[in-house]
């Protein structure tokens, strides 16, 4: 899979999740102290967050950092 592919499935696996907690890209972004545009860019898969970004973003979510760069989406 190439980097672009993966940056996309993460991206729906962010958007997924953060739609299953029924929060807003708003409620989101403000939670995590973000810019919206550079959270859109991530869900969109657009652009390589950092791991630690990563981190605090699967805290939120409840899931295991593994379980979030996971590129399979198992829902």
């Amino acid at each position: 899979m190439d980097d672009t592919s993966y940056l996309k499935k993460i991206g729906l696996k962010l958007k997924i999740l953060r739609s299953l907690k029924g929060l807003s890209q708003d409620e989101v972004v403000n939670k995590l102290n973000v810019d919206k545009s550079y959270y859109s860019k991530i869900e969109r898969g657009l652009t390589n967050p950092s791991i630690l970004y990563l981190k605090h973003v699967a805290e939120l979510f409840d899931v295991s950092l593994s379980e979030l760069v996971d590129s399979n989406i198992n829902f």
